[in-house]
């Protein structure tokens, strides 16, 4: 006959499985009391009185919101301790034990670190505080705020604890929770499930359901817990059930080698142990051995020994049975240190008159197990003190594990990713940080401790200036005091091409400090000491914290773009020297520092641009000559293609290199900081253009397709010709403000308006110089015959109204806007100083005089020279047909003709009719005045010829 008090077919009883719970309880128990023993006394308080804060709402004890918030745990009865406890933080409190109809608290527990080996004094508190699923949200908010309330409490008492809030139910479900500070959520909800249940300390409330299901029953565990429940072997009310680890999908695993890769790269001794435990999972999969499985299986078979089922201790022998049996000695001596380090033992450090602690005394019978010396001891001991050439060596072997771990987590996206679940672009996006944060590169400025010194501060430095035949320059970095001689033997612990780069990896590393001392060779090396100086404290303004941190995953997702950009001017060049041996520096009062003195000098002999960017990359870029500020600026403007709205960064500049060098760093600052406001959205956006002149020559800075470029106008010919090309949308021009100073055009561009065309106009002398900006911004120049104001207003007016006439007759549908948006006139004039300002005009509203003599051209297309076509003079026609050759001067006779005394003031052309036009072509203002112009001229031509009676050569349109 079967026994009733055991389950059917599975060989354990009533009695086995409570053994089993006291077996569980006394293992919490002892390290419930190490972790006591671990704290301070208040920190002890606070442990010790956390569950009656959770059991009871009283105005009096830390936390407390209100006396509805969810209270009560199940099989919980305060302590006279922990009464006394409570009764010192509050000397008015008192307890009432009242009978309770329901617990709205199902469990506390601790979990993570504490209580273990791996515990130390800067450990975080991770609390899971399991709730009545019944709650509603009203009173899960108030429970919240009073968790909240109670991290603060701890925060004072210098405990970093983080109260997660969870329903047991839906966690079992896979419902989205938050549960560890250190995890992403339900994306590794078994994984984190199985860190719970190997670390977990029940702090009060009900037991993990988990314990009661025996290792081998782990495959099938929602069965036999089912089972356990449904044949009330358990009581429901005793236990609580978070699920099992029966199976795992190759998503989450993927998400939870990630996870923990991510944080590896800033902190990797703190991570490395997880990640080779995931390595050795991922070896398993899908049939994993969970470490959690392989302890609960030690207290079935009745171990009881804390140490050995401590869970730091389990997984450092799970890697070392891992790593042993694939032969890999170094990787299992990095684990054994990362492990040493993780419990902050200092074995050789013993105080001869204290005892020593458990901690340690497991620390020391695996160190002997290891074989480690006492020299090995003090070199592990003094790591916060590491110095530069140790940093870098640790640094090189953890890189290539965060590599290795990469490829490996690459290697199983590629064989698991056939059911589309694992999310590639996340793995992209782990290269990419891997790549920023780990990659070596030039110019690229790279750290050099992920947490492994505290202070690598050098006492002594040498920087010694090279250059070789072919003046290839650089600089090298000697550790101490190394001579010139000395250095033909010595190692040096950097080379780099520019100074700022080598500097700047010095500051951002913290191996130079205020303290350090440092020697510069050779004698004539062209940075002095006081320049070195100076570009040291500018650097810690610009990095004052040092190295900054990784970027977030999200920014890289996105294009890099500039955070900060810091420029170095000519270091250890003096771009005066060659101008002083000249005797030039005096002989001009031109003082811009980008055309400099009579010989229009630039100033900027060299560039060293430091950028940090939204990949957390600190790049550092060396330009050269003259062109070299052009393309650092170019360089900038770039890595703001991708920038977010908002305000710019601002760029700072510096130099210290000669007498000019505070005007040299204010103008290329004021320059790199105007510019990069012109292309921004908040300013003329990225189709605009910007002027500037270097030396002798001007450039146009432009964007086309996304890429900054320039191009060199070395005459004003040149600069004419390429402003008066045809736009196809419209293009603002910006000039420079120390840039042509004596032309009109920084006052003509200043008032450029898209879609207006724009006309300008200037007498000197006998001439008027007319200047036309058209609805893009191609701008239109015409030299005339001093005229009268009213007249050449009148002629440019109906020439404009007939060109918006004629497009607009041409639309699908009527455009408005070409009728109302009217031409605008500035009439400009020059102050005493030379500077042009440009005045509005009003254009001429009286009517044309009933006699007054149009001219209009027509013809198919613009190219006279291809195709017939008319000049319309009132009703009188002249055609190239008939007249050919002599079609200009029979017009300018026809004109003469009408005119009283046969005055010879210029014919202007009033109108003209394309008929190109109707078939769609497209024909730009600039163009069309173009053409107005030279028919204009060779009118002009043919007037003065039949003024002198003389005969006119002939020349094509």
């Amino acid at each position: 006959m079967q026994d009733p008090g055991r389950l059917p077919q599975e060989g354990i009883g009533r009695k086995d499985l409570n053994q089993i719970c006291r077996r569980f309880t006394l293992i919490q128990r002892e390290r419930l009391q190490r972790i006591e023993h671990e704290l301070l006394p208040s920190q002890q308080d606070f442990i010790r009185l956390l569950p009656l804060l959770f059991h009871i709402n009283h105005p009096m004890l830390p936390g407390f919101v209100n006396t509805t918030t969810p209270a009560g745990i199940p099989n919980f009865s305060p302590t006279k301790l922990q009464l006394l406890t409570a009764k010192r933080i509050s000397r008015s409190f008192d307890y009432q034990k009242r009978a309770r109809r329901r617990f709205y608290i199902q469990g506390l527990y601790l979990m993570g670190s504490i209580g273990s080996v791996a515990h130390t004094l800067g450990s975080d508190f991770d609390v899971w505080l399991c709730h009545d699923p019944a709650l509603r949200q009203s009173a899960l908010e108030s429970l919240k705020i009073k968790a909240k309330r109670i991290e603060s409490w701890a925060q004072a008492l210098n405990l970093e604890l983080h109260i997660f809030v969870m329903n047991a139910d839906r966690f079992r479900r896979g419902e989205r929770e938050t549960l560890s500070y250190d995890s992403s959520g339900s994306t590794q909800r078994r994984l984190l499930l199985e860190e719970f249940y190997r670390t977990g300390v029940l702090l009060a409330g009900r037991y993990p359901l988990w314990w009661l299901v025996p290792p081998e029953e782990e495959r099938r565990y929602s069965e036999y817990a089912a089972m356990l429940l449904h044949k009330r072997f358990v009581d429901p009310l005793d236990c609580i059930d978070f699920g099992g680890l029966e199976t795992l999908s190759a998503d989450e695993f993927f998400s939870a080698a990630h996870w923990q890769l991510f944080k590896g790269i800033e902190a990797p001794y703190k991570t490395i142990l997880k990640l080779f435990l995931t390595e050795a999972y991922s070896q398993e999969f899908p049939a994993v051995q969970w470490l959690c499985q392989g302890a609960k299986a030690e207290i079935y078979a009745g171990q009881d020994n804390a140490d050995e089922l401590d869970p730091y201790v389990l997984l450092y022998r799970r890697l070392e049975q891992y790593l042993s049996g694939r032969g890999e000695s170094a990787r299992l001596e990095l684990v054994r240190r990362c492990f040493y380090f993780k419990t902050g033992q200092k074995l050789s450090r013993k105080l001869a008159d204290r005892e020593p602690s458990w901690q340690q005394r497991l620390m020391e019978r695996l160190s002997r197990e290891w074989q480690w010396s006492q020299a090995d001891l003090s070199l592990f001991d003094s790591r916060e003190s590491w110095k530069i050439d140790r940093v870098l060596e640790e640094r090189d072997m953890l890189v290539r594990e965060l590599t290795r771990s990469f490829r490996l987590l690459t290697d199983f996206a590629r064989t698991h990713s056939e059911g589309g679940s694992i999310d590639t672009q996340e793995l992209s996006l782990l290269g990419r940080k891997l790549y920023t944060a780990l990659e070596k590169r030039p110019g690229k400025v790279d750290s050099i401790n992920p947490g492994i010194s505290r202070d690598l501060e050098e006492s002594q430095l040498s920087l010694h200036y090279t250059e070789d035949a072919g003046e290839t320059s650089g600089w090298l970095l000697y550790l101490g005091e190394v001579n010139h001689d000395q250095a033909q033997v010595a190692t040096p612990i950097k080379a780099t091409t520019g100074l700022i780069e080598l500097l700047t990896w010095c500051q951002l590393n913290g191996i130079m400090g205020p303290h350090t001392r440092i020697s510069l060779y050779p004698e004539t090396c062209p940075v002095t000491k006081t320049e070195l100086r100076s570009l040291l404290e500018a650097l810690a303004v610009c990095y004052p914290r040092g190295m900054y941190s990784c970027a977030p995953l999200a920014e890289l997702a996105s294009q890099p773009y500039a955070l900060a950009c810091t420029l170095f001017i000519n270091v250890g060049t003096d771009p005066m020297a060659h101008l002083s041996r000249q005797g030039k520096q005096l002989t001009s009062n031109r003082c811009d520092p980008l055309s400099f003195g009579a010989a229009h000098v630039s100033l900027v002999a060299q560039i060293e641009q430091l950028v940090r960017t939204s990949w957390g990359e600190i790049l550092l870029f060396i330009h050269q000559g003259e062109t070299g500020l052009l393309k650092s600026l170019c360089h900038y403007l770039q890595l703001l293609l991708f920038r977010p709205a908002g305000d710019l960064p601002e760029v700072t500049a510096h130099s210290y290199s000669s007498v000019r060098s505070k005007g040299i760093s204010r103008r290329v600052e004021e320059l790199f900081n105007q510019v990069s406001r012109a292309f921004s959205p908040t300013g003329h956006g990225l189709h605009s253009r910007y002027l500037l002149q270097l030396s002798d020559n001007h450039y146009l800075i432009h964007n086309s397709q996304e890429r900054f470029s320039y191009i060199r106008l070395s005459s004003p010919e040149e600069l004419t010709d390429l402003l008066a090309q045809p736009l196809t949308r419209f293009s603002p021009l910006v000039i420079d403000p120390l840039t042509l100073t004596e032309s009109p055009l920084p006052a003509i561009y200043a008032l450029n308006r898209p879609g207006i065309i724009q006309l300008f106009y200037f007498d000197h002398k006998d001439q008027t110089q007319l200047y036309l900006l058209d609805e893009q911004g191609a701008l239109f120049q015409q030299q005339l015959p001093l005229t009268e104001e009213y007249y050449l207003l009148l002629q440019q007016q109906r020439f404009i109204n007939n060109i918006c006439l004629m497009r607009n007759l041409q639309e699908k549908e009527p455009a408005h806007r070409l009728l109302l948006a009217a031409p605008e006139f500035f009439r400009l004039s020059q102050t005493r100083d030379g500077c042009f300002i440009a005045n509005p005009s009003k254009p001429p509203r009286n009517r044309l005089a009933d006699d007054y003599l149009e001219l209009r051209l027509l013809s198919e297309g613009l190219n006279l020279n291809h195709a017939s076509w008319v000049l319309l003079s009132g009703e009188r026609e002249f055609s190239s047909l008939e007249y050919g050759d002599q079609l200009f001067q029979q017009v300018a006779e026809h004109i003469l003709a009408q005119r009283q005394s046969r005055q010879t003031y210029p014919i202007y052309l009033t109108g003209l009719q394309l008929s190109c036009l109707s078939s769609g072509s497209s024909v730009s203002t600039m163009q069309l005045f173009n053409l107005k112009r030279r028919l204009e001229q060779r009118l002009g031509e043919a007037l003065t010829c039949l003024s002198k009676g003389t005969a006119k050569p002939v020349n094509p349109v």
